[in-house]
């Protein structure tokens, strides 16, 4: 019986022996309370944007000038200010202008008229002027007084014509200076309509022509386009990411498809959001310019890619007390507490102070920890 006894407190002793040999190897492969992060700074911001001309010119077709007679130059063209782009025929203008070079004949006419009869007048004149001379003469040498009488008489029915002559030849004048009025003003009537029947546009600025055959017939469509050989990329970026761009900022631009890339600066930023169309989905997105050298067609698909200084943090890992924000470094095993300051961005934590890039903090830190606390961590970077 006490043998079986000692047998039973022997078996009881090695479970318990065992048992305790378990809870140690358990406690020894026990796993890290606490997960370590590494500061660093966000990821890499990507928009998309298409290449587009920094300036550009279109050219309609305008009905007051008339139909399409011509256009100079080929779909491609490198053009310069002043090149022609459009000949324009107007066939109401042209009927006006033989109208109107009638007139300008006819005004033509009456001024040759005017002239003829002021010639007439001087002639008519000059005959009379000379009959009252020669009659003051007679009647100086007159000595008879009857003769006298009757030359004085004769010289008062002289005198009277030469008046009305003189003013005829005035009035002749006047006319002739209106007839040559009347042809000025039918001539500049004239080249007025002259313009409007053939009319010619010109480029405005240095470029490359773009030529689309439809504008001819619609108004709707430009029939020519001139575009800079400088391009820029135009952007779009949402309401979320907006305050990461600033003008001057500089990025890096690649083609879709063959990924060809180039660095350039923000320009300018939209300061208004696009408008909202029917398949909107309530999120406002801007418009913002990308300036450098992009040698690549028109309307060629790019991404813009945007490095980030922002140093982002989890929320788990900021504690609040009072008005203070603080994190738990990890330095040499231990947990060190440091005071910083944050601002919301896109939903994320944004450091402003208090941490830099490549401190390690606690990413889960919990009630029981505290400032010099020493800790088993595990990298969950």
């Amino acid at each position: 019986m006490k043998k079986k006894t000692k047998f039973i407190i022997a078996g009881v002793v090695g479970l318990a022996v065992a048992g305790g040999g378990v809870f140690a190897v358990q406690s020894a492969h026990q796993e890290p309370q606490y997960s370590l992060y590494t500061v660093k700074t966000a990821d890499a911001l990507q928009l998309k944007g298409k290449v587009e001309p920094v300036k550009k010119q279109l050219y309609f077709l305008d009905t007051t000038k008339g139909t399409i007679k011509n256009v100079p130059v080929a779909n491609g063209q490198e053009v310069s200010v002043g090149t022609p782009l459009l000949e324009y025929q107007n066939a109401t203008a042209e009927n006006e202008m033989v109208t109107q070079q009638h007139a300008v004949n006819k005004s033509s006419l009456d001024a040759s008229q005017a002239e003829a009869n002021v010639a007439a007048g001087e002639r008519q004149v000059q005959t009379a002027t000379n009959q009252v001379n020669t009659t003051q003469q007679k009647i100086a040498q007159a000595k008879d007084q009857e003769e006298k009488a009757a030359l004085n008489e004769q010289l008062k029915q002289q005198q009277a014509e030469l008046q009305t002559a003189t003013d005829q030849l005035s009035q002749s004048r006047f006319a002739v200076q209106g007839a040559y009025e009347d042809i000025q003003s039918a001539k500049d009537v004239l080249a007025g309509q002259q313009q409007q029947a053939s009319a010619t546009i010109s480029a405005e600025m240095d470029g490359i022509a773009a030529v689309d055959e439809k504008g001819e017939a619609s108004p709707e469509v430009p029939v020519i386009t001139v575009s800079s050989k400088s391009k820029q990329i135009k952007g779009i970026v949402t309401e979320y990411d907006l305050d990461k761009l600033v003008p001057g900022q500089v990025v890096q631009v690649a083609t879709v498809g063959d990924n060809r890339k180039a660095e350039g600066k923000i320009k300018s930023v939209a300061a208004t959001a696009i408008a909202a169309n029917s398949d909107s989905n309530n999120v406002a997105t801007y418009e913002f310019i990308v300036e450098g050298d992009f040698p690549w067609s028109d309307d060629l698909s790019t991404i813009i890619t945007l490095k980030q200084n922002q140093l982002l943090l989890p929320d788990a890992a900021v504690k609040q007390k009072g008005n203070k924000q603080y994190v738990y470094k990890y330095v040499d095993g231990k947990a060190k507490q440091a005071e910083i300051q944050t601002q919301e961005a896109g939903g994320r934590k944004v450091v402003q102070s208090g941490l830099k890039a490549n401190d390690r903090i606690i990413e889960n830190p919990d009630g029981d920890i505290a400032d010099g606390t020493e800790v088993q961590v595990s990298d969950n970077d």
